[in-house]
């Protein structure tokens, strides 16, 4: 499916005393373009979520128009919702290009994951086989290695732009 990124502003919020994160109400939306579900099963559909993992609420990141009280989100979703999101919330959502998407997923949402997945359980068994002197097998060696789609280390497909949407079959649109 072909994907639109947007950029969107999170705000804090009281409630009842007790500070919450202030998302635009994305059910305002038509409810046709958003399949008649809650916006928030809806944009699951597709490539979900990406927060900054950089800077939250409580830093000022000037140079990612975050100040401080701001939380700065990436959604991947069709056309029409992008373009009702951008109409109803202009301040707190905006079109963003493919470049800014890869250089915000991998620069901020993704920069803390790791290239390589571990399953500890699996890794620790091959270490005490090792310490009991018990030969490998080519099941151990293919935990090993992260290019081998065997349970132990693998890479992570999602780790870049790229991978990601490879991984999601997306399309992103002009």
């Amino acid at each position: 499916m072909t994907l639109k990124g947007i950029q969107v502003k999170i705000g804090l919020k009281s409630d009842n005393g007790k500070l919450v994160h202030d998302f635009p109400d994305f059910n305002r939306i038509t409810p046709t373009v958003r399949d008649n579900m809650d916006w928030s099963h809806y944009v699951d559909k597709f490539g979900g979520w990406h927060y900054d993992k950089v800077a939250g609420h409580a830093d000022d990141d000037p140079t990612n128009e975050s100040p401080a009280g701001t939380w700065i989100g990436m959604l991947l979703v069709p056309e029409g919702f992008a373009t009702e999101a951008i109409a109803l919330f202009p301040s707190q959502v905006k079109l963003w290009t493919e470049l800014e998407c890869q250089t915000f997923y991998e620069q901020r949402a993704h920069v803390r994951q790791s290239a390589i997945k571990e399953d500890v359980e699996i890794l620790q068994a091959i270490v005490a086989k090792r310490d009991l002197g018990i030969t490998e097998s080519q099941e151990d060696r293919d935990a090993l290695d992260p290019d081998h789609p065997a349970l132990g280390r693998r890479r992570n497909k999602e780790k870049t732009w790229t991978g990601f949407k490879t991984q999601r079959g997306i399309i992103f649109g002009a």
